[in-house]
């Protein structure tokens, strides 16, 4: 039963902790590739144009930071998070809409726990605009279509 196995929430939060820290490790291995192979060698000259690179390669350095920054994020809110029961689409709840399992908290992509389909959502996404708030068997419309609210935990 899904219930059960989502109804732990230490392990909900140990399964998105464990992908959010992969998707730290993986920003800062890009960023940090990234520096090492945009170094000039320190015994060179540099030109104009490889001055002109260097920069270029400084801006392609601060948007690899960004992925790090947002993976920094999601684990400072889901170690704040608290995911004891609820009742009600909020952060830490874990609600079954139209069938899909969202753990509120984080944005996360698709993944399994123990053969439960979950996804992470995010409170600043418009789906959980929606549905903020609403308990069991409540509906709400969003983008012409309607969500129910199959079950909150």
């Amino acid at each position: 039963d899904w219930i059960d196995v989502v109804a732990d929430a230490d392990t909900v939060r140990a399964k998105l902790l464990e992908l959010a820290s992969a998707e730290l490790e993986d920003a800062r291995t890009a960023y940090d590739e990234h520096l090492q192979a945009s170094k000039p060698p320190v015994d060179e000259v540099v030109t104009e144009d490889e001055q002109s690179q260097t920069w270029a390669e400084a801006e392609i350095a601060e948007a690899l930071e960004g992925p790090m920054r947002i993976a920094e994020a999601k684990i400072s809110t889901l170690e704040g998070l608290d995911f004891g029961p609820k009742t009600f689409v909020e952060p830490g709840a874990i609600a079954t809409v139209n069938g899909q399992h969202f753990v509120i908290g984080v944005s996360m992509d698709h993944f399994t726990l123990d053969g439960v389909d979950l996804m992470g959502l995010s409170p600043a996404a418009p789906i959980f605009k929606a549905i903020e708030g609403l308990g069991k068997s409540e509906t709400a419309s969003f983008d012409d279509r309607d969500l129910t609210v199959e079950d909150v935990i």
